[in-house]
């Protein structure tokens, strides 16, 4: 399966494009210091990152990496897509925010970085992309300080089971093997050109959190909601201010979840 990240750099290089210029991302409007930043991550941060050394795992075009920066932070970011990074790099320039991006795999990354972190920050989308968890625990571990802390932030896998017209169950729960498919489009508006294969598995949070304990890290905090802050699927209904619910089932099963896990001093 190491042909998935061929695969997945392309899928994510024709996203970037796409995703530039979308009223999703807002990146004019950003640079005039709009908020990227939702609720459920920045309940998780600490009141001030100034002074503090932040990595943020898979970090796309580094929109959200750069509004940690705008907060105090020294951040750098990691994507496996090249194009996502050098987009980074200019919107880095642009906005004047200093920031460090890598371009690799993500199991790679020891390969090119040798710091360790006060916060790894990683949210929305990132897992899915990702055949092995332990490894990933690994990772995160391997780049916090002692009494670091890890922010996580995800859609929940009971949001991606369903058939398109979320009447029927159309992936197991449990269900570990890859997904191999060819996308139409993207979640932000502009992308009707992205059409490519992708690569893709869903995670038990069960997984998901063993996998963090199994590399000795502490688990301070897991809660789940019954919404997206994002409007990234095609049939969701805005119930409030970056809340969105599934308009065929609203409110009646988590769309996303949290974690606040530390490295013990």
């Amino acid at each position: 399966m190491e042909h998935y990240l061929d695969v997945n750099r392309a899928h994510w290089n024709q996203r970037t494009s796409a995703h530039l210029g979308s009223k999703f991302y807002d990146v004019a409007g950003w640079l005039e210091g709009g908020e990227c930043l939702r609720e459920i991550e920045l309940a998780l941060l600490p009141p001030s990152l100034a002074g503090l050394n932040l990595l943020h795992l898979q970090c796309h075009f580094g929109q959200d990496t750069l509004s940690l920066a705008r907060r105090g932070a020294e951040v750098t970011g990691v994507d496996l897509s090249d194009q996502a990074i050098g987009a980074a790099r200019e919107l880095s320039l642009r906005s004047g925010l200093p920031g460090r991006f890598i371009n690799c795999d993500l199991y790679s990354l020891p390969d090119h970085l040798d710091d360790t972190f006060d916060i790894v920050f990683t949210t929305y989308g990132t897992i899915g992309w990702l055949p092995d968890l332990d490894r990933w625990a690994a990772i995160v571990a391997r780049y916090l300080k002692p009494g670091g802390q890890f922010v996580f932030v995800e859609f929940h896998p009971l949001a991606w089971l369903w058939n398109e017209d979320r009447n029927g169950i159309k992936y197991g729960y449990f269900a570990r093997e890859a997904i191999e498919e060819t996308s139409d489009g993207s979640y932000t508006d502009g992308s009707e050109s992205v059409r490519s294969k992708e690569i893709s598995w869903d995670h038990p949070v069960s997984d998901v959190i063993n996998a963090l304990l199994g590399c000795g890290l502490t688990l301070r905090q897991f809660k789940e909601y019954d919404y997206s802050p994002y409007a990234c699927f095609p049939d969701l209904l805005e119930v409030g201010k970056n809340r969105y619910q599934f308009k065929q089932m609203p409110g009646l099963l988590p769309l996303t979840y949290s974690l606040d896990v530390r490295k013990p001093d």
